[in-house]
């Protein structure tokens, strides 16, 4: 085509037509611009493809290890029920002055166990890495801020401080062994209804317990609600 414009150019040039001639040349001209245009349209329209398919992967990425994430928190909020649960027990033993059993000991352990879920992250870093602007929908990039609370990790900081801080000297002086997952035999039973720092220690570990289940339940609905939104998004897409 842009041959074609040269020649007959030329032969306008030649026969002195000036008029004709510039048409034929801007024509010429228009004809180079509009095909810039396409090409830089094109690119453009590449360029946005590759990005959504890009945010596709870091979604879907994010979506699969949503489904282990359920998985932590739904084990944590159950161990520290349970937590609650043979706090509650022994404190009754103990208020109501009934006798020692063996199968105390499970719970004397259990009492003090406690669960922090361990997130997989991997997919919201990436989205860091490249900018959360990457994500289009404003609503799940809001909601993915999340990840970024910080609560997670203080709260298994503060059980983990006050544990070994102040709880484990104080079990140490009354129990065999002071461990989790296991079973904690008493030196003295009767002494552990009269020792204040024991019920104290005993009540504030279940405070924790308690703590702890809010906030997992409050992070485990705001999962629940992105990981919807995440999953309809990835349909439109």
């Amino acid at each position: 085509m842009i041959g074609f414009f040269r020649k007959m150019r030329k032969k306008l040039a030649d026969d002195n037509q000036f008029f004709k001639y510039s048409r034929y040349a801007i024509g010429e001209i228009l004809l180079v611009v509009i095909g810039i245009l396409i090409a830089l349209q094109i690119n453009n329209w590449n360029e946005d493809r590759k990005l959504k398919q890009f945010e596709y992967r870091i979604l879907k990425d994010i979506e699969t290890s949503m489904e282990r994430n359920f998985f932590q928190l739904d084990m944590c909020l159950r161990g520290n029920k349970k937590a609650i649960i043979s706090a509650d027990l022994i404190l009754k033993h103990l208020d109501e002055n009934l006798p020692y059993n063996d199968s105390l000991d499970f719970h004397f352990s259990r009492a003090f166990e406690w669960c922090s879920p361990v997130f997989n992250n991997a997919g919201y870093e990436s989205l860091k890495t490249y900018g959360r602007n990457l994500v289009t929908n404003e609503t799940i990039r809001e909601e993915l801020g999340i990840y970024d609370s910080g609560w997670m990790e203080t709260l298994a900081q503060r059980q983990e401080e006050y544990f070994f801080n102040t709880a484990s000297p104080v079990l140490t002086e009354l129990f065999e062994i002071v461990a989790m997952r296991t079973q904690m035999k008493p030196f003295d039973y009767e002494q552990l209804g009269n020792s204040n720092k024991f019920i104290s220690i005993l009540k504030t570990s279940k405070e924790n317990r308690k703590e702890q289940i809010r906030w997992y339940e409050q992070w485990q609905q705001s999962f629940v609600s992105l990981d919807k939104m995440i999953k309809t998004e990835l349909k439109k897409q």
